[in-house]
């Protein structure tokens, strides 16, 4: 018998992995850890200026709050096995009957055409019969000559009125499908991507089945960041929300049941996260979503800083939104206590970036003014801190099987961003849609990294000032190794910047602003 080569084995990861013994028993440690380091930071006899003890407690609280909740959710995931059902349905859709219409939309805004060109002939060669349609924001003539000669429908719209959204939306209006397939223009869809997942709307109260993303370009610190943040989160924490039925759309690689869709009046718009803010007001009306951990399409991760800090921009906007517009704790919201719960994490998520901020200023306040939230010598904070951050670590390196520190620094190194998004957010500032890997965006840019060079500055002023005085040795030298972290992270991320690829534009425009209009065009694709 041949040896699958490593692409063919490739293509039949699952995206979740056995919850491990030795993971249940680490989360407990873990637990007892935070509770350890929580007790000794509410004790008033190590409290310092009461400012900075309490900005420190918030920041110390809210990762508390959401390593629980994250470990929570991995605790819930029981690798049960799909229902029957829907194993029968796809045996009779593999035999080729009951099968649906179904559209794919290829939505496209700028990329190069190769590269569209690429994710639409997988997409028309995809098992079972379908209609593949090319959603064109970018007006590209090229793209258009190229659906004609593939005998994929090409779609254009006027104007650009609520971005991809927008551009999914005037696509409804102009097809038929039972179900609609989404894909990003950089995501290439496996041959059966249709066959394992029109199965599970078996359900009729199914609205939306969503598989994980998974990139390929692991070529840089980004791209190999970035990819690794995604495999943790959809290998342990979307296998959990699935269990509470608060799996949520992220754009790219789900079907729609098209009616679900119509009873809420297409995807959302007026949102920096058109894709969750349309899973929140499906599950509000009590509609069920399903999570497949199966790698079924495979895409581009951000290529440079500036990509990257762009996406996450966009997304922590959209995550703060959910947290302070959502009304998740409303009465009579539809939402179970749970699904409160998942939506809220999404949020907290990001707010991680505001605690870690206060971090980063810690140390250098310590080391240029003498300043320190916690009274206690360097051992005995360190006897409570260890453990926790130590074993927060253990318990997702034991159940993700490893990862790699560039994740670490990716996500510590988009903290900035983050932080001007809650800002953004608080004032209803519009984040501007950008394809992740837009034809043409390249280019070296020191400017998008300013803030994190303002905080190696600072950092490298304290450590160096702080050496120089050296009024008490123990927390002098705890400062400047926290700080001296700081700059390796911080500072690899502003390399990075400078010497890759990357673009200086603005992030924003106000609310409300639109593309200029473009005509309107139609071609029907082959069925």
């Amino acid at each position: 018998m041949p040896i699958a080569d490593p692409q063919s084995r490739a293509a039949t990861r699952r995206a979740w992995r056995p919850l491990q013994r030795s993971t249940r028993v680490a989360i407990l440690g873990a637990l007892l850890a935070t509770l350890f380091y929580q007790t000794f930071l509410l004790d008033p006899q190590y409290r310092g200026p009461i400012w900075l003890w309490g900005a420190m407690l918030l920041a110390e609280g809210l990762t508390a709050i959401h390593a629980i909740g994250t470990w929570w959710t991995i605790l819930a995931h029981d690798n049960r096995d799909e229902p029957v059902g829907v194993t029968v349905r796809r045996n009779r859709l593999r035999a080729g009957g009951d099968v649906p219409s179904i559209d794919v939309f290829i939505t496209a805004y700028g990329e190069a055409p190769d590269l569209v060109h690429t994710t639409l002939r997988a997409a028309r060669d995809m098992t079972l019969a379908h209609t593949t349609w090319v959603l064109d924001d970018g007006d590209s003539d090229v793209l258009r000559d190229i659906c004609a000669d593939e005998k994929v429908g090409y779609l254009r719209r006027d104007g650009g009125l609520h971005a991809k959204a927008g551009n999914v939306n005037a696509a409804l209006a102009r097809t038929t499908g039972e179900f609609v397939v989404i894909l990003d223009a950089d995501h290439v869809p496996e041959p059966n991507f249709l066959l394992e997942i029109v199965a599970h709307f078996e359900d009729p109260d199914v609205a939306f089945v969503q598989s994980p993303q998974s990139y390929t370009n692991q070529a840089n610190l980004v791209s190999t960041g970035t990819s690794e943040a995604q495999r943790i989160f959809y290998e342990l924490v979307c296998p959990g929300k699935n269990h509470f039925n608060a799996a949520f759309c992220v754009g790219t690689n789900v079907m729609f049941r098209r009616a679900a869709l119509d009873e809420i009046g297409g995807i959302a718009t007026g949102s920096n996260s058109e894709d969750i803010w349309t899973s929140l007001e499906l599950h509000r009306r009590g509609w069920k979503s399903i999570y497949v951990p199966q790698v079924l399409a495979r895409g581009l991760a951000p290529a440079d800083v500036t990509s990257y800090l762009k996406q996450q921009f966009r997304w922590a906007c959209g995550g703060f939104e959910v947290v302070l517009r959502g009304g998740l704790f409303r009465r009579g919201t539809g939402l179970t206590i749970d699904q409160r719960l998942q939506y809220l994490f999404v949020g907290t998520h990001y707010l991680l970036s505001l605690a870690m901020l206060t971090f980063m200023l810690l140390p250098a306040l310590y080391l240029l003014f003498a300043l320190s939230p916690i009274r206690a010598d360097g051992v005995t904070w360190a006897t409570h801190y260890v453990p926790f951050q130590v074993m927060v670590l253990v318990v997702t390196w034991l159940q993700s099987g490893g990862f790699k520190g560039s994740a670490i620094v990716t996500s510590i190194g988009a903290v900035p961003v983050h932080a001007r998004a809650f800002w953004a957010t608080l004032r209803r500032t519009r984040a501007t849609w950008k394809a992740t890997n837009q034809a043409g965006s390249g280019g070296r840019s020191l400017w998008v990294v300013m803030p994190q060079l303002a905080l190696v500055v600072l950092n490298v002023v304290g450590i160096v000032v702080g050496l120089v005085v050296m009024a008490d040795p123990a927390p002098t030298w705890l400062s400047v190794a926290w700080a001296t972290m700081i700059v390796l992270i911080l500072g690899r991320i502003v390399v990075e910047s400078v010497a890759g690829r990357g673009a200086d534009e603005p992030d924003t425009l106000p609310a409300g602003r639109d593309a200029e209009p473009a005509s309107a065009t139609v071609a029907a694709p082959a069925r």
